[in-house]
């Protein structure tokens, strides 16, 4: 009996980790080639907050 909740356990947990969405993932890679979403570009003002995050780190 424990054996057998051990393995619906088991199968649960492996289940899990499935895709739900059913998108198909790509196989083959380009090497070097990023896939992704491109990424949207910053606001002057979010640039500006990390020069000034930046300079406070070199400073310590």
């Amino acid at each position: 009996m424990t054996r057998l909740v051990l393995l619906a356990f088991g199968a649960a947990v492996l289940l899990a980790g499935c895709q739900e969405d059913g998108a198909p993932r790509p196989v083959h890679l380009d090497k070097g080639v990023y896939q992704g979403a491109a990424d949207t570009p910053l606001t002057a003002e979010q640039v500006r907050a990390l020069q000034q995050r930046t300079a406070y780190q070199a400073v310590r």
